[in-house]
This record gives structure tokens, C-alpha cells and sequence, in this order.
């Protein structure tokens, strides 16, 4: 389940009043503005957003899931989506984004909304001493501190919609859905088991969460393609992004191995499991077919 906190240019608007940095264009100027706004939550002067083109399609959502609700930021236009990046992931600085990003999970930002109705709180309840209650509650684990994914529109790990059982209406939508419930199950591993990581494992699983979400079934073949394996060896895909060099030296091994794995999972998993994914995500963590 999921709810709606904000759509169109309202988006971003609701992003900049918690992360006061994306009023900062992103320059080589820019630092300055950018440590006084997500350090100190400083908002700049004559503060805009008009370094952002914004969409109708663009969204905040919260995502319920097993370790708690995630706040995922989409923008559908691929420009926003690389100011946004550029600002809070690289201080402002015009760095080039590769065009094979779709989608980041940000940790442990300073959120300065949260700050505000914090404060907020306490004058109500008639406190007279913010800066003592500030440090009180900063000292406390994760305060002002928030997690945020944020996603791109386009196709999933670049898979064309004519090599999917989709058209390139429905192959638009699904990625989106794909990629939102990919990054959250991530996510969601990290909250509850952050000492369990299996790159390969943890990729095959989020695919699992991320098509469950989007299409109600598990698809192997499809996911075999986003992953770039076969029944023979490697295809081509996104598999060595997460390998040792061990592993690649192997790569044809490794890739039946996960193959294997992904027919295993279509033969086994249940509607029960399709209709509450994370459930099924956390028992494939706790039982993996794959090590790595």
C-alpha cells in the first residue's frame, strides 16, 4: 500500500521545504549556498525552483512496507531527475549523471521540515528553550535524519518494451513500478538486516518485490533478461555491475547459477507470496538460493 503526499510541481516544492539545498541551482558557485541550506537549513535569498522543469506525472509517495513506510520522490523528466542528484548527491555541483542511473536511495539527509515542526511542537507545548531541546533531541539515533528514493521515468534496465510481453505504453508504467518497489525493497533489507549483503542475491530479490508490485506475477524470463542471463551464460546486462572479478572470470558460470535461480523462484513462489511481496522478500533472505 501506498499513499499520495504530493504530485506535479508541488512535488518538489514539498521536497525543497524538508531539504532547503534544492532551492540551490546546481553551479560551481554554488557550494557556499549549499552548505548554509542543508547544513543549517538556511534558505537562500530570492529562493526559486525554477532550475526544475517539473511535470504533471511528477510524485512523492509513501510506501508501506514491513520495516516501515519509504518516502519515494519520482520525476518524470529526465533533466529534474539529474538537477535533483546533482544537488543533494554532489553539493550542488553541475557533475555529469550517467544516463545508466534510473534510481538512488539517499541516507541519513538532514531534514529541516522535520527540524520546523519539531520546533513547532515544543513552542506549542510551552517550551522557551529550542536550542537546549534541539541538542537534546539531535543526540537522539537518526533525528532530523531522513531516507529518500528517488526514481526516473524509462524503461527498466534499459530493456526495450518489444523484448518484454508488454506494449510501450504498459512497458513505461511497469518500470516505473518496477524500479520504485526494486529500490524500496532494498531498502527494507538494509533497515532490518543491514550485516546480510549478497550483491547478486539482494538484485535478484528486489526484481522479485519490483515485479510482484508492478504485475502481480513473477516473471522469470523477463527477469533473466534484466539481469542479462541465460540457460547457456551471460547475455549481456546488468549482472557484472555486481560481481567480483573472481566471479567475472567465471561469468558464464555464475550466470546458469543465477539463472537457476530465477526459474527456482518462478516454480515455488504462491499468490500468497505475490499478493504480499516484502513477506516473501524477507523469506528469501532469511532461506537464499544464491550466496552472493
Amino acid at each position: 500500500m501506498s499513499r499520495k503526499l504530493a504530485s506535479g510541481s508541488d512535488t518538489i516544492e514539498a521536497l525543497a521545504r524538508r531539504f532547503p539545498q534544492l532551492y540551490v541551482a546546481p553551479s560551481e558557485d554554488a557550494l557556499d549556498a549549499y552548505r548554509a541550506a542543508s547544513g543549517r537549513g538556511v534558505v537562500p535569498e530570492g529562493a526559486n525552483l525554477d532550475h526544475f522543469l517539473t511535470s504533471p506525472e511528477d510524485e512523492l509517495r509513501e510506501v508501506d512496507t514491513p520495516a516501515g513506510p519509504v518516502d519515494v520522490a519520482f520525476f518524470r523528466q529526465r533533466a529534474d531527475f539529474e538537477t535533483f542528484l546533482q544537488i543533494i548527491g554532489h553539493k550542488a555541483q553541475p557533475t555529469p549523471i550517467a544516463r545508466t542511473v534510473g534510481a538512488i536511495t539517499y541516507r541519513g539527509i538532514a531534514d529541516w521540515g522535520a527540524v520546523r515542526d519539531a520546533h513547532e511542537r515544543y513552542v506549542a507545548g510551552g517550551g522557551d528553550d529550542w536550542p537546549s531541546e534541539f541538542s537534546r533531541l539531535a543526540q537522539q539515533p537518526g533525528a532530523f535524519r531522513a531516507e529518500l528514493v528517488v526514481i526516473s521515468e524509462g524503461p527498466y534496465s534499459n530493456i526495450a518494451a518489444k523484448d518484454t510481453p508488454y506494449d510501450a505504453e504498459e512497458w513505461v508504467a511497469i518500470s516505473r513500478e518496477i524500479r520504485l518497489h526494486h529500490e524500496c525493497a532494498h531498502v527494507v533489507c538494509r533497515r532490518t538486516m543491514p550485516d546480510n549483503i549478497a550483491e547478486v542475491w539482494d538484485e535478484v530479490t528486489a526484481d522479485v518485490v519490483g515485479l510482484l508490485c508492478a504485475t502481480g506475477r513473477y516473471d522469470a524470463q523477463l527477469a533473466a533478461r534484466f539481469l542479462g542471463v541465460t540457460a547457456d551464460g551471460f547475455g549481456g546486462g546488468r549482472l557484472t555491475e555486481y560481481l567480483s572479478d573472481e566471479q567475472k572470470e567465471r561469468l558464464d558460470e555464475v550466470s546458469r547459477e543465477v539463472f537457476g535461480a530465477l526459474v527456482r523462484i518462478e516454480q515455488t513462489y504462491t499468490e500468497q507470496d505475490a499478493a504480499h511481496p516484502f513477506d516473501y522478500l524477507l523469506r528469501l533472505k532469511a532461506e537464499p538460493l544464491l550466496s552472493w
